[in-house]
């Protein structure tokens, strides 16, 4: 029984392994996937994160979700879902930038789960000038996105062992400046559940902001594009300990590393308290060292809960996120617990 247990779980392990090696590898090729492409992608906005836990824990996000900011972080998440979910985030961001954003996941059969969600970004009024620096009143910039999305456990590649899921979303995105674009996109992610004795641990995948971007005047761009692959493991009870690899289509491969530390304060009221490390601004001499980190807390009261995250920007100030959440109780009895 032994040995038919690790048969099954080689080409798991082997894929997942294959998967970390050859990300930055692949990024470190191609052209794209260096800081050469810096500025060259539209939808920049399409990269701001949803759900104040998942920025806490540094982005490192891919493996761990399971509500609706899966719709984010990785449409395979979805399927975690055990009867309904929904989150509301709100974020006063840097230099009067207002960002704002709402889902809501719904179990509709025992294997499937179906999300909506919309996001919206301001940067509030601008002055506008012509080339002689005439004024020409103001405008004000905004971004909008109306997603849906699919979560689905598949049988098929599941048994007592291994639970494995695959997700998809697609997105129309609104963006004005002056003048106005619109334009599509989606993701695709899956994520597998490995059992080991009482224990298991978390392996995903997620290729985000697949399509074209924007296209103002005569000129067309790209969208955002970024893979991830990420783990996440349980060693004690009420700790999470993630890894995410992240290779952006218009920048240098980098890394995410979070923890979760779940306290029960009696049956239904628990306290989680999170940090992060994200390695993106690492090489930046402006931000410096401190952008690296993010922390947080979480309340949750039965099927409601409150999160918190904090991320410093050096000089650019400090952005602080908040999210309310539900999730209500299981009525399925198949998806992954």
């Amino acid at each position: 029984m032994q040995g038919d247990k690790g048969m099954k779980l080689r080409p798991v392990i082997g894929a997942a392994l294959c998967l970390f090696v050859l990300t930055p590898l692949f990024a470190a090729v191609v052209s794209d996937f260096t800081t050469n492409a810096i500025g060259t992608a539209g939808d920049q906005f399409l990269l701001e994160p949803i759900g104040a836990r998942g920025i806490a824990m540094g982005g490192a996000y891919t493996a761990v979700t399971d509500d609706a900011t899966s719709l984010y972080w990785n449409p395979a998440g979805l399927s975690r879902v055990s009867d309904t979910s929904g989150s509301l985030m709100y974020t006063p961001y840097l230099a009067g930038i207002n960002y704002q954003a709402a889902e809501v996941a719904k179990r509709v059969s025992d294997t499937g789960v179906l999300a909506v969600g919309f996001r919206s970004q301001s940067y509030g009024s601008i002055s506008q000038t012509d080339i002689n620096g005439n004024s020409l009143g103001s405008f004000s910039p905004h971004d909008y996105v109306a997603e849906v999305g699919w979560g689905e456990s598949i049988p098929d590649l599941s048994d007592n062992n291994i639970a494995t899921s695959m997700g998809v979303s697609g997105r129309w995105i609104h963006s004005t400046i002056v003048q106005s674009a619109d334009s599509y996109g989606g993701d695709f992610g899956v994520q597998t559940r490995i059992y080991h004795g009482n224990s298991y641990y978390d392996m995903g995948i997620t290729a985000q902001n697949i399509g074209q971007g924007p296209k103002f005047d005569a000129v067309q761009t790209v969208q955002p594009f970024q893979l991830k692959v990420g783990g996440a493991m349980y060693p004690w009870k009420g700790v999470t300990l993630s890894m995410d690899m992240i290779a952006p289509e218009q920048n240098l491969v980098y890394g995410a590393l979070g923890a979760e530390y779940s306290i029960p304060i009696d049956k239904t009221i628990k306290v989680a308290l999170r940090g992060g490390i994200n390695s993106m601004n690492m090489e930046s001499s402006d931000l410096g060292p401190v952008s690296m980190f993010s922390g947080g807390i979480g309340f949750s009261a039965g099927d409601v809960s409150f999160d918190y995250a904090f991320v410093p920007m050096a000089f650019l100030g400090n952005v602080s996120y908040l999210s309310l959440n539900f999730n209500l109780p299981s009525k399925s009895k198949n998806q992954i617990p």
